[in-house]
């Protein structure tokens, strides 16, 4: 479903006619970019004198943002009246930002990506199992709007070994070095799966999560392809993180865009800087080429340089060091940030294969040439998050405020609206043919969801570290949650949230 512009100039004579073609377009629930506001009316919220940024009307001015029962319902030139009014004077007022791919499903870390800016936090690559389940722990009040695609892996486990499954449950940890990881599925199995995948796309997933990556022994090209079949006939996309070879090998991408083409399904490719390494260029070529020949596929990066994975992960299995082009004195120990040897790198793989790790072998110029690519997305690939007890990478923290602060103002690879919209209306407009409430996201715009950030563009930056890796982002002054005041001043306004689970049309 797509979402279309409808512009009204201020000097139509009759208020009558302007007032009854807004109701009649908002009914629709179509957003409207409506350029008119009456100073009479009152809002629940009014955000006043803000710089005013839709990426996809190209709207970037001084308005003022009128917020009535979680929707965007005035966008004027002249200052709204509220119950709550917000002087934005010097500050952007922007589209709240949707996270394509984080890995935290917990309080913990929807509370790091709120402060971020983020009002959406989706669980796209690993996905979820079951999705009627998923999000469970966040409560009944949620602080940002969540989802999840169906998370093959999670199915594959329970075919394939379901004791994994069990032990996940009771000790909330994954070893990925077991049978569900390594082992190819029978014919039976993989029927098993796809009907699996099937039931949960009906339950409103939002397309499959496809792990291939951490399943390369495992997978072989019959599942790869009932993969993308299943997802054709669902008309939803795979999210994968491709298999990895030798720095800059594309085979992997090949692999997926080829079954992608062959079942007329789409795709989007996880963290490109992280899998493309230094053939970051030719990737792109080959995603701008498959584009041109009609495929439907997208991907995003996050500005890190370092990955992160459990140490039991496949690739550590292969030739990890000439893969990445470092060795063991690159990688940490996520939880503690201790630097390994090639002896507590074994030791840890042996003792604690759930454990997490930090390999640093991203390049700042790999990210650069990502970010400045037409149409790459941001995500913040940030990890499980369950307490702030023990360290992880600090994705979660400040991606969206790094690319505000850091490649837009410091360094100039961007403009503020196109970085706004690889971080809000790329990821709405990649989900909504098929999950309709993202038409409603990722806008500014008459009817849009009030999913808003609000920041100073002096001073927006991430803090958060490699050694820190929860201090909290600056220059964020308020995160509105469906109209919903969320943070305020960076910090956390209230425990209590407007988040909505977000789920595929199944009809």
């Amino acid at each position: 479903m797509r979402s279309h512009l409808f512009v009204m100039p201020f000097s139509w004579p009759s208020s009558l006619w302007r007032g009854w073609l807004f109701l009649a377009l908002i009914a629709t629930g179509v957003p409207v970019l409506v350029a008119c506001g009456d100073p009479q009316q009152r809002y629940d919220v009014a955000i006043n004198n803000g710089r005013v940024i839709d990426p996809e009307s190209r709207l970037d001015t001084v308005r003022s943002v009128g917020i009535r029962a979680g929707r965007i319902e005035a966008i004027s030139e002249t200052p709204l009246q509220a119950d709550n009014v917000v002087d934005a004077r010097g500050l952007v007022v922007s589209p709240g930002f949707i996270n394509l791919h984080s890995h935290s499903a917990a309080e913990p870390g929807y509370r790091l990506e709120l402060l971020d800016g983020v009002t959406t936090v989706l669980e796209l690559e690993a996905g979820g199992f079951p999705i009627a389940r998923f999000g469970q722990r966040l409560g009944d009040a949620p602080l940002t709007h969540f989802g999840a695609s169906v998370g093959h892996a999670w199915i594959r486990i329970q075919v394939v070994d379901p004791d994994a499954l069990k032990a996940l449950a009771a000790r909330g940890k994954l070893d990925m070095s077991g049978a569900a990881f390594t082992q190819i599925a029978t014919s039976a199995e993989r029927q098993q799966m796809e009907r699996m995948l099937e039931a949960e796309l009906d339950a409103g997933g939002l397309g499959i999560g496809f792990l291939l990556d951490y399943m390369t022994r495992a997978v072989d090209e019959a599942e790869r392809d009932m993969i993308f079949a299943v997802a054709a006939r669902h008309e939803v996309p795979v999210f994968v993180h491709v298999r990895r070879g030798i720095d800059g090998d594309p085979a992997g991408l090949l692999e997926v865009i080829e079954s992608a083409e062959r079942h007329g399904a789409a795709v989007h490719i996880c963290h490109l800087n992280a899998s493309a390494m230094s053939g970051v260029d030719y990737w792109l070529d080959e995603i701008d080429a498959a584009r041109a020949r009609g495929v439907d596929v997208t991907t995003e990066m996050f500005p890190w340089t370092s990955g992160s994975a459990a140490i039991s992960s496949d690739v550590f299995s292969r030739n990890w060091r000439e893969i990445f082009a470092i060795d063991y004195t690159d990688v940490q120990w996520a939880e503690t940030g201790e630097w390994l040897t090639e002896a507590t790198f074994k030791a840890y793989r042996k003792t604690r294969p759930d454990g997490q790790t930090m390999h640093h072998y991203i390049r700042e110029d790999w990210n650069r040439r990502a970010i400045k690519s037409p149409h790459v997305m941001v995500a913040s690939d940030a990890m499980p998050l369950l307490s702030y007890d023990l360290k992880v990478v600090p994705n979660g923290a400040g991606t969206s405020t790094r690319i505000l602060g850091q490649y837009v103002r410091d360094e100039g690879l961007l403009s503020l609206s196109d970085a706004i919209a690889r971080l809000s209306l790329y990821p709405a407009q990649r989900l909504e043919a098929f999950a309709p409430a993202f038409a409603r996201k990722g806008r500014i715009a008459l009817g849009a969801d009030a999913d808003i950030v609000v920041f100073d563009p002096a001073t927006v930056a991430a803090t958060a570290s490699y050694e820190a890796p929860f201090a909290p982002p600056t220059g964020i002054h308020s995160v509105w949650v469906s109209g919903h005041l969320s943070v305020k001043n960076g910090q956390l306004h209230e425990r209590a949230g407007a988040g909505q689970k977000l789920i595929a049309d199944t009809r």
